[in-house]
């Protein structure tokens, strides 16, 4: 197998490394640290299987999924994440993901979840189950730095359609208001979110349940 390990964080690439290593069915092990690296080096070389992290600096591993499906759905992905909200874990399935675990996981898990996902068969962790069976996203309770200001109810819909991947232009269009109206919306929730991009938007949307009323 040749693996890629999509993380921005060093430390979780390396340890995952230190896990697969000595491996005898893992021939090569590639590494990315944000969304672009990510697509250039599975374009540029022959890749099997993906573990990829949701949130990183320049993409979601949403879009990155569903880009990667929709053209090479040959390649396995398995999100390999903290994020155990049944928010997260449908969208995950909706963009194509072959498999989904914690980052709490072990090796042996972690072992079973890669060659059950390359027999062809999608692999979820206990949790995982567990959070897609209740129905319910788990959507934590902010922390005080966490404090978000109330959304107004164009803000709400603004960020609904951000999260369904709608361009500025089809925003606008579908609201029946203006580019820059859309564009104030969307600097006015990157300030309330405290969020720096697009991906931190739909990170708080789902981790927040922003969206659920």
């Amino acid at each position: 197998m040749h693996i890629l390990l999509v993380d921005d964080h060093q430390i979780v690439i390396d340890g995952l490394k230190t896990l697969l290593d000595g491996e005898t069915d893992i021939e090569q092990i590639y590494e990315a640290q944000n969304g672009e690296a990510t697509l250039d080096l599975v374009k540029s070389t022959s890749v099997d299987l993906i573990l990829l992290d949701i949130n990183l600096p320049d993409k979601s591993g949403f879009e990155i999924c569903k880009a990667i499906k929709s053209k090479q759905a040959e390649i396995k992905i398995i999100a390999l994440t903290m994020h155990d909200n049944a928010g997260y874990i449908s969208r995950m399935i909706k963009s194509g993901v072959d498999g989904y675990i914690l980052k709490n996981t072990g090796k042996e898990e972690l072992l079973q979840a890669i060659r059950t996902v390359m027999k062809g068969d999608r692999y979820f962790s206990a949790e995982v189950t567990d959070a897609l069976v209740s129905g319910t996203p788990k959507s934590r309770e902010p922390r005080t730095g966490d404090f978000i200001q109330k959304l107004t109810r164009r803000e709400k819909e603004v960020l609904q359609l951000i999260v369904e991947e709608m361009t500025t232009d089809e925003i606008a269009a579908k609201l029946f208001i203006s580019a820059t109206t859309v564009i104030s919306h969307r600097k006015s929730l990157l300030r309330k979110l405290n969020a720096k991009n697009t991906a931190g938007l739909v990170k708080a949307a789902f981790e927040f349940g922003l969206l659920e009323s």
